[in-house]
């Protein structure tokens, strides 16, 4: 008779991952990066509300948001260059002065998202006019005529809403918690002018770009 043998193979024993470490990690992440994440999806939602809304917005919409957003093409092109500085930085001097508002009130941490949702929904809304207006031309004259100064003032507007959110829930904490800190807040509060200036720079460097992209390239798409 022939025996048989069985071999048993070793139990390898598994490495699971360290859950708790793991959520330690999640934590440190979202508590260093969490509003960041939070605002720039919040303008990123806004602009793809605004692309879809394109579609289905009448002239009188888009001629009222045209002081605030470039929706009414036509006109623009027919004034001086030097309007096209204008309109972009008091559209965004507009944004920045609900946000730095928002950050001396203790309620407006709950309100600074409206800033990054409705300049996102601006966003959408003229690069989808654009679109259905005049088609790959107008998404051409949108890249290089006006996403530069759109970028560099949105970067300025999530970090303005950064401070503004830390500042806002500074003075919340004094205000109803009776929160006691070793440094003042009128420490915070003279960081926060400081960077509040800053982004004040910004946002009128991102309207000359606006203008000198509007002079150099806006001949030739139209």
């Amino acid at each position: 008779m022939r025996g048989f043998v069985f071999r048993l193979k070793p139990i390898r024993k598994r490495n699971f991952p360290d859950i708790t470490k793991r959520i330690s990690r999640f934590r440190d992440v979202s508590h260093r990066y969490g509003a960041v994440i939070f605002f720039t999806c919040v303008f990123a939602l806004g602009t793809l509300a605004g692309s879809i809304s394109a579609g289905r917005a009448d002239s009188t919409l888009l001629s009222r948001l045209d002081f605030l957003f470039t929706t009414n093409l036509s006109e623009r092109l027919t004034q001086p260059f030097l309007s096209a500085f204008s309109a972009s930085f008091a559209s965004n001097f507009l944004f920045l002065a609900f946000v730095f508002l928002c950050a001396l009130a203790p309620w407006g941490c709950a309100f600074i998202f409206l800033a990054p949702a409705f300049k996102g929904f601006g966003t959408g809304l003229s690069a989808g006019y654009l679109f259905i207006t005049y088609g790959f031309k107008g998404i051409c004259f949108y890249l290089l005529v006006m996403l530069g100064g759109t970028f560099l003032f949105c970067f300025a507007l999530i970090i303005e809403c950064l401070q503004s959110h830390f500042l806002s829930c500074k003075i919340a904490g004094y205000v109803f918690r009776g929160a006691l800190s070793d440094t003042p807040v009128t420490v915070y509060v003279r960081r926060f002018l400081i960077r509040s200036l800053y982004a004040l720079i910004i946002s009128a460097l991102a309207a000359i770009i606006d203008m000198l992209l509007w002079i150099a390239f806006s001949g030739l798409f139209f």
